[in-house]
């Protein structure tokens, strides 16, 4: 009997883990870390339609989340004093602090799009990351 309860109980948690991992990695929702100077994403595409970005601050200073759709690779835009050029912006969460989660919702067509953080320097120290919308 204490087997079968262990069991079901082992089957629950998975279940629960799963889903809770789910929120931020499946479908049309994208898990997002910044830190100093990184952009991670839980996964590098979605699907067309409403995206949902859950963007944690992991790092130690703050960051921001610009979205911009561009055919130039994430570390090839125009760029003028460590700043992206930010033709193309889509949508931006202005302010992350450290320890910080914000939701971004957007609806995304189809394409590339570049995802980073446009602090001065940040961009210039490597804070972006090539983002698919299929």
């Amino acid at each position: 009997m204490r087997s079968l309860i262990a069991l079901v109980a082992v089957a629950a948690a998975a279940t629960i883990g799963v889903a809770a991992a789910g929120a931020v990695t499946t479908g049309k929702t994208v898990g997002v870390k910044l830190n100093e100077f990184n952009v991670l994403l839980a996964k590098q595409a979605a699907p067309a339609g409403k995206v949902v970005f859950v963007v944690k601050n992991v790092g130690k200073m703050e960051h921001e989340f610009v979205v911009l759709k561009t055919a130039k690779p994430a570390g090839d835009l125009l760029s003028h004093g460590g700043e992206a050029s930010e033709a193309g912006n889509v949508g931006e969460i202005a302010t992350v602090k450290p320890g910080e989660t914000k939701k971004l919702t957007l609806t995304l067509k189809k394409g590339h799009y570049s995802l980073l953080c446009n602090l001065p320097g940040h961009y210039k120290a490597g804070q972006f990351v090539d983002f698919y919308v299929r």
